[in-house]
């Protein structure tokens, strides 16, 4: 009885530690913007931040994504600000080679930073999801040895 009580504990300390796990962070492309979640749950942009901030590599990438989102959203408006130069000038029959120019260059360099502020923002979530499997400095093994099965814990 004293083999099946002990026998019953280690599987049902086996399962709890196989069972446990970090939560891994997702991303989703939504209409406004990338969506992430955590599990099956939502997160919003203030719950992200605040998890990035757990992992000292992922908020390195996290904080140049967002300074490339600034410089993205700069280049965005400089963008509708040649386009309507554009139009302006359209409609007075000035030349339009300069808004052009300026026009296609914005959208160019707007397009660069949101390219790399995307690109920084997956390479963080990666990272905080690597340092969050990582993140135990011990974990429990099956062990079988000439005092019996159990389990035992691995440093």
């Amino acid at each position: 009885m004293k083999n099946f009580k002990s026998t019953l504990f280690a599987l049902g300390c086996s399962f709890f530690a196989l069972t446990m796990s970090a939560q891994e962070i997702t991303s989703f492309s939504g209409i406004f913007g990338p969506e992430f979640y955590q599990d099956k749950q939502k997160l919003s942009w203030k719950e992200i931040n605040k998890i990035m901030s757990e992992s000292q590599v992922a908020q390195v990438n996290w904080q140049k994504s967002k300074k490339q989102m600034l410089g993205g959203m700069a280049a965005g408006v400089a963008n509708f600000g040649t386009a309507i130069w554009f139009l302006v000038n359209e409609n007075d029959d000035k030349s339009v080679t300069a808004p052009a120019i300026a026009f296609a260059g914005t959208g160019i360099i707007g397009s660069i930073f949101f390219h790399h502020a995307m690109k920084n923002k997956k390479e963080a979530i990666l990272n905080y999801n690597e340092s969050v499997g990582n993140g135990t400095s011990f974990r429990m093994v099956p062990a079988v040895n000439e005092n019996g099965v159990g389990l035992a814990l691995k440093f």
